[in-house]
């Protein structure tokens, strides 16, 4: 007995040195990440923005247009909406520049992405409905009535809101890698971590921290590094942090047969972030 009692204490005393070490290093992680947060989020959104900036339901979005959007070819202009990043229209602003050569083009920055405000709080505005009557917000501001829509990754499933939302302003809609079915991401088990943590887990894999994804594509290809710039827009942490504890609602895939406009699904066999298969029986669905 006396034996047993002494592996007892002996195993308590590991498991107790274990616990403080494990503390120790998390405490240490958070302090050193809210340390680098504090000197490396520095940019000014408003500084560096190529758009302009409309106001939207109380909140600032920026966006950046080319051509008369009340004048294009077609009789309508293309709405270009981005995936989910810090970085926001930054990722696929190359093909929106692609696509003005012929046509004109609206590309925002959702709510907490990119050069838009960076709101700290979770709520209705950072769902695909809130993203939705924001965009179509400022379609009516711009005076537009009918458009075409692209959509990229996160940006598909808005896409597809959109078009159910408002088919008869809708002509035609385009897919890129949509995000349409539910997928487990990094992301959900952050929203478990304590504050201090949590923001520092987002800072080193979505902000603009050195390990973080876009600060490696800065590393290797100097062009990513106007990203790895969006991401230190002062603000971005909280607001993706906001988003990430923000309820996703995935209503859409139910709902894709009832989408009625034209609509064009395109997608890589090795998509490394929305699996090919889920696209295929997404397209299928429809």
């Amino acid at each position: 007995m006396k034996i047993l009692k002494r592996i007892l204490i002996w195993v308590a005393g590991v498991v107790a040195v274990v616990v403080l070490a494990v503390a120790g290093l998390v405490a240490w992680f958070t302090v050193h990440g809210e340390r680098e947060i504090a000197e490396l989020e520095i940019v000014d959104r408003h500084t560096e923005a190529p758009g302009k900036f409309f106001t939207i339901g109380g909140y600032e979005y920026h966006v950046v247009i080319r051509g008369d959007v009340n004048a294009d070819p077609t009789g309508a202009p293309i709405l270009v909406i981005h995936g989910f990043g810090p970085t926001g229209s930054n990722v696929i602003m190359p093909l929106a520049y692609d696509l003005a050569a012929t046509r004109s083009v609206i590309v925002p920055d959702m709510l907490g992405f990119g050069y838009s405000e960076k709101v700290a709080e979770p709520g209705e505005h950072f769902t695909v409905e809130g993203r939705v009557k924001a965009l179509l917000g400022l379609l009516d501001a711009l005076g537009v009535e009918e458009f075409d829509v692209l959509g990229h990754s996160y940006g598909g499933s808005v896409t597809g809101r959109l078009a159910l939302t408002v088919p008869e302003r809708v002509r035609r809609a385009v897919f890129v890698g949509p995000q349409i079915y539910p997928q487990t991401t990094p992301g959900d088990f952050v929203a478990y971590l304590p504050r201090p943590a949590a923001r520092v887990a987002i800072w080193g894999s979505l902000g603009g921290g050195p390990t973080s994804l876009v600060g490696r594509a800065c590393e290797a290809d100097p062009t990513a590094c106007d990203a790895r710039r969006i991401a230190r827009v002062k603000g971005t942490v909280d607001a993706l942090l906001a988003i990430n504890n923000t309820p996703r609602a995935y209503a859409l895939p139910d709902e894709l047969p009832n989408v009625q406009p034209p609509a064009l699904f395109i997608w890589g066999d090795d998509d490394a972030i929305v699996p090919p298969e889920s696209i295929a029986r997404a397209a299928a669905a429809m």
